[in-house]
C-alpha cells in the first residue's frame, strides 16, 4: 500500500456520495498544481450533479469568488466503472473518500465493495461517531483514516459548490493513534495527504486521536442539530428560547457521561459554550439535519443523538433527552418514509 516509493507520479482521487462536502474537497484538490504529482479526481454522485459536472464542470463559490474546474471525471452509477475494472484489473484509487450522508454509509459500501478492496486508503469524511466502525466491516481497520472537518457548504444548483464558511481540517488514522506509528512510509502517506489538502487551501493538521476531535465536533452537534430540525429554527434563534438553550446543554452534558464512561479522553473544556459560541457564529444556518427534515431525507440521527442512546444502553446509563429527542427525530422521518 505503499505509495510513495512507486515510479507513477499519478495520484487518482475517488469521493463515494459527492455532494457538497465532497465536492468541496474533490474540487480544491483537483485544482492543485503540483510539480511532482498529477491529480485525478472522480466522483460518484447523484445524476443531475454529474451531467453538469461533465458538461460545464464544477463551479465552487466562495466570498464573491468561482473557482471553475473542469478536469473531473464524474459518474451517477458503477456499470461503466464495472466494465473498467473488468478490463483493467490494475484500476484503483490511492486516496477513496466516503462522503455519503451517513444513513447511506452501508448501503454505498456494500456497492463500491470492489473500489473498496482494490484502493490504498480509504477515508472518512462524513459527520457523527461510530462511522469507522462500520466501515471496518468492509475492509482493513489499518487502511481507514478520518477526517473531522468544520468547512461549511452546501449545493446550491447541480454542479455548483457553495463554500459556505472556512474552519479547520484534523486527520489521522481511525484504529491506530499518530503517535504509534512505526511504518516510515505509513506516516508518509499521512503527511502526503496533509501537505496535498494545505495546498488545495484546506488547512489541515495530522493528530495524534482523531477519534477525540469526532466526539469534538459531536458535541456541538447533539445540541444544534436535531433541536433545529425539530423546531425549524435557525441556529442562532435556538438561542433566543431560554428553555430551549438549556436543553441544548443537558443534551451535550448526557453526551460527556457517555464519553467519560467510554475513557474518551476529552480535552477540558465548556463544551456547552462552545456549542453555544457556534450557533451564535453560524445564527443564520439552517443546520444539515434541519435540511434533510425540510427535504423529507432521512438525518444522520443514529451517528449523533442517537448513536448516545445506543452507547448508553450497552452501559446502563440513562440519557433520557437524547432519547426523546432521538424518538421525535425518528418520528418525523417515518411521517415521510
Amino acid at each position: 500500500m505503499n505509495i510513495l516509493n512507486s515510479p507513477k507520479k499519478k495520484l487518482k482521487f475517488g469521493f463515494i456520495g459527492a455532494g457538497s462536502i465532497g465536492s468541496l474537497f474533490g474540487g480544491l484538490l483537483s485544482s492543485i498544481k503540483h510539480n511532482e504529482y498529477s491529480i485525478e479526481i472522480t466522483f460518484f454522485c447523484r445524476k443531475e450533479h454529474c451531467l453538469e459536472i461533465k458538461k460545464r464542470g464544477l463551479e465552487i463559490q466562495t466570498c464573491g469568488e468561482i473557482l471553475k474546474i473542469s478536469n473531473i471525471i464524474a459518474y451517477e452509477n458503477l456499470n461503466q466503472v464495472d466494465k473498467i475494472i473488468k478490463e483493467n484489473s490494475t484500476y484503483h484509487f490511492n486516496f477513496l473518500f466516503i462522503s455519503t450522508k451517513t444513513p447511506d454509509l452501508e448501503n454505498s459500501l456494500i456497492q463500491y465493495k470492489k473500489i473498496i478492496d482494490s484502493s490504498s486508503w480509504v477515508i472518512i469524511l462524513q459527520n457523527g461517531i461510530g462511522n469507522e466502525d462500520i466501515v471496518s466491516q468492509f475492509c482493513e481497520k489499518e487502511k481507514i483514516i478520518r477526517i473531522v472537518t468544520t468547512h461549511g457548504a452546501y449545493i446550491k444548483n447541480p454542479g455548483q459548490i457553495y463554500h459556505a464558511g472556512s474552519g479547520f481540517t484534523k486527520i489521522g488514522f481511525s484504529f491506530i493513534k499518530s503517535n504509534k506509528l512505526k511504518n516510515k512510509s505509513i506516516k508518509d502517506v499521512l503527511e502526503l495527504l496533509r501537505n496535498l489538502l494545505n495546498l488545495s487551501g484546506l488547512k489541515t493538521e495530522i493528530v495524534n486521536d482523531i477519534n477525540i476531535y469526532c466526539w469534538e465536533k459531536v458535541m456541538v452537534n447533539i445540541g444544534i442539530n436535531a433541536l433545529g430540525a425539530i423546531t425549524r429554527l435557525k441556529n442562532g434563534q435556538l438561542l433566543e428560547n431560554g428553555k430551549l438553550k438549556k436543553l441544548m446543554k443537558v443534551l451535550v452534558l448526557e453526551a460527556l457521561k457517555i464519553a467519560k464512561k467510554l475513557g474518551i479522553k476529552l480535552p477540558q473544556k465548556d463544551y456547552a459554550n462552545i456549542m453555544y459560541q457556534v450557533a451564535e457564529d453560524t445564527s443564520n444556518n439552517l443546520n444539515s439535519m434541519l435540511q434533510d427534515v425540510l427535504k423529507s431525507k432521512f438525518t444522520e440521527i443514529d451517528f449523533m443523538n442517537g448513536k448516545i442512546v445506543q452507547l448508553a444502553k450497552e452501559l446502563n446509563i440513562n440519557v433520557p433527552f437524547n432519547k426523546i429527542i432521538t424518538l421525535l427525530i425518528k418520528g418525523l422521518e417515518k411521517s415521510y418514509a
